[in-house]
């Protein structure tokens, strides 16, 4: 799930569906894909879907071909690259170069409201993400080492997410899963049973819990009975065998709880593989809940040190995602992970001299405003 989109300058037909880009014209095999060449002599009849820089192709081919003419570079343009093509609008939604943004968004139906989500869910109908979804996962590289499903709530699409899930383990058969979900429908054992069937082994659940008090837990995702859902859920992952990782977006209404959830992990949780401890995200409900979920990462730096020095000490494998390196205690920087999507990473003018600057995740495009002035790059010497 990558949200670059570029307009094309001119366009020759109306086209919409899941394309893969190729610059080879022998790789152009059916109208699963796209060329993308600036040479006349490659055009063979059977190539019907063009990307192009050049003018005089356009020209040529424009009453008998579906072209789309850009005029600036776009260094999204790459071999293998998936995209949807809506009329003259190319949204990528795969990058093979990419580090970590390979990720298939199923819905945007939710049963939680988090107060800082940043994809708010909707009641409009997406059910065309289910034969999206199926076609990128076929036209997905081979090599690929893992992709992330998101939402929405994943899981509320039923049939049709193992559906998908299927398709996944048929056609990527090494590649390891990692799904964003809060876990409520693995209250129904039967429903986890059938995931462990399909993918066991080959999936990880992130999973968040963020407090071990329910009622401050059920507050944050705005859902009563959501933490007891969610804990049973957590155990039938367990009876199951699959991997569960647990995440907590540290906000002003949790930050003093961290402690607390890494204890509660270890002493009832055993089966836990791993905790990510997150900085947020100022988009979505976030942006409307500014007052109530915002606070500045240095006022939790105790909190935080101390929160993964207990999972250190219970031998719980612990990371730090969305904070940037000068923003956490120096203790904590083996901890800190390259964890946000290239397509919304950023970093300050003044962060390309740090010496961490190559191993920092930077922040959010969103977040950079809220930590400009917080920033303090460390230098050798």
């Amino acid at each position: 799930m990558i949200r670059l989109l570029y307009q094309a300058d001119k366009y020759s037909n109306n086209l919409i569906g899941i394309k893969k880009i190729v610059y080879d014209p022998c790789k152009y095999l059916n109208e699963d894909y796209i060329l993308f060449t600036n040479n006349l002599f490659d055009i063979r009849d059977d190539i019907n879907i063009i990307i192009t820089y050049s003018l005089e192709l356009y020209e040529k081919y424009k009453s008998c071909k579906n072209i789309l003419l850009f005029y600036n570079l776009i260094d999204a343009i790459e071999e293998d690259a998936i995209v949807r093509i809506e009329n003259s609008t190319l949204y990528f939604q795969y990058l093979p170069s990419s580090n970590n943004s390979q990720g298939l968004f199923f819905t945007k139906k939710c049963n939680h409201y988090c107060l800082m989500c940043s994809e708010p869910p909707s009641k409009d109908n997406f059910d065309y993400l289910i034969n999206e979804n199926m076609k990128i996962v076929e036209l997905m590289s081979k090599d690929t080492e893992v992709i992330g499903i998101t939402g929405g709530e994943p899981t509320l699409l039923g049939k049709d997410f193992f559906k998908i899930i299927k398709k996944i383990r048929e056609e990527l058969p090494n590649t390891q899963i990692r799904l964003l979900t809060n876990g409520r429908s693995y209250k129904n054992i039967e429903f986890c049973s059938e995931l462990a069937d399909i993918a066991k082994g080959f999936i990880t659940s992130e999973i968040p819990v963020y407090s071990t008090d329910y009622a401050k837990h059920d507050y944050i995702v705005q859902s009563r009975g959501a933490f007891f859902e969610t804990i049973e859920g957590l155990y039938n992952c367990a009876i199951n065998g699959l991997n569960v990782e647990i995440r907590v977006v540290l906000t002003k209404q949790n930050y003093k709880d961290l402690s607390n959830i890494v204890s509660y992990v270890y002493k009832n949780m055993p089966f836990v593989n791993h905790i990510a401890l997150m900085g947020l995200e100022y988009i979505g409900f976030a942006i409307n809940n500014f007052d109530e979920i915002h606070i500045n990462p240095l006022e939790y730096s105790n909190q935080l040190v101390e929160a993964v020095s207990l999972s250190q000490q219970y031998n719980i494998p612990v990371s730090i995602y969305n904070l940037p390196i000068c923003l956490i205690d120096d203790s904590l920087i083996k901890y800190s992970r390259k964890s946000i999507s290239d397509w919304k990473n950023d970093f300050s003018d003044f962060c390309k001299d740090c010496c961490y600057r190559d191993i920092c995740c930077g922040m959010f495009s969103s977040t950079k405003p809220k930590y400009k002035k917080l920033l303090k790059p460390k230098y050798i010497g």
